[in-house]
């Protein structure tokens, strides 16, 4: 690998509903994946200095996987910014009552449906993480609309926002002699085009997703914050609760 060892703090994601086994699962494979394609990458253009001519097939194996790799990432970021627009709208409705054993130990099948409802729960419980929510997906923007440019000049051979329009040479990359990664000329439209590197597209999502504390970590901290929140309120209703059943004794007799 690139970095010779990889600990978990290097795949583990920060943005919030990544807590999520399933969407973490899937953001480790996009970082891991990207480690190995580093060694690949940095290879390849070893191998490109040194003969001075483009090294095939080394170079058709990253164009592929690099391809690839940024299909998964864009994905992903779909699926994230989709539930987080879905568990907001979701937030406004009035809550449904709970299904007697829904308190259950929920099975691995059940597992999908219990993070949703718990970040459900979390976001009508606890005001802080909608702003947690909103700063996260304004701040994956800027990303993300650079990758779904790339996408749609690479599987759909499309302009982005101008449908039917073919891209300028889709799918055609060069190698970047800063990293060895694919760089591609994406046809924005309009005589307008942006140079992406599938290695810029990665530092720039490591630095934004990778490091501080987990969503794993962020999530748990809040639990533990609205169970006490909870018990205190519990603690203050039960005085209340006392003095209504003594007063209904009272009338009794």
């Amino acid at each position: 690998m690139a970095s010779g060892s990889i600990s978990f703090a290097d795949l583990e994601w920060n943005l919030p509903l990544f807590e999520d086994l399933f969407l973490s699962m899937q953001g480790q494979n996009v970082m891991l994946v990207d480690f190995y394609l580093q060694d690949l990458e940095r290879d390849l253009l070893k191998l490109y200095i040194g003969i001075e001519r483009t090294p095939f097939p080394d170079v058709l194996i990253v164009s592929a996987l690099d391809q690839m790799w940024i299909f998964a990432l864009y994905e992903l970021l779909r699926t994230w910014r989709q539930r987080v627009r879905d568990l907001k709208q979701e937030a406004q409705k009035a809550p449904s009552p709970t299904a007697e054993g829904e308190d259950d130990e929920p099975g691995l099948e059940e597992l999908a449906v219990v993070y949703r409802k718990s970040q459900l729960k979390r976001l009508r419980d606890d005001p802080s993480f909608e702003g947690e929510l909103s700063e996260a997906y304004d701040r994956i923007e800027p990303l993300f609309r650079r990758i779904e440019a790339l996408r749609m000049n690479l599987a759909k051979h499309e302009v982005p926002k101008m449908k039917g329009v073919p891209a300028l040479a889709p799918g055609y990359g060069r190698i970047d002699m800063m990293s060895g990664s694919m760089i591609w000329q994406v046809d924005l439209g309009n005589m307008t085009v942006d140079m992406v590197s599938r290695r810029s597209l990665a530092d720039q999502l490591r630095e934004i997703v990778v490091g501080g504390p987990s969503a794993r970590d962020r999530a748990a901290d809040a639990k533990k914050k609205q169970i006490k929140k909870d018990k205190k309120k519990s603690a203050a209703k039960a005085p209340k609760k006392e003095k209504k059943r003594v007063e209904k004794e009272r009338r009794r007799w």
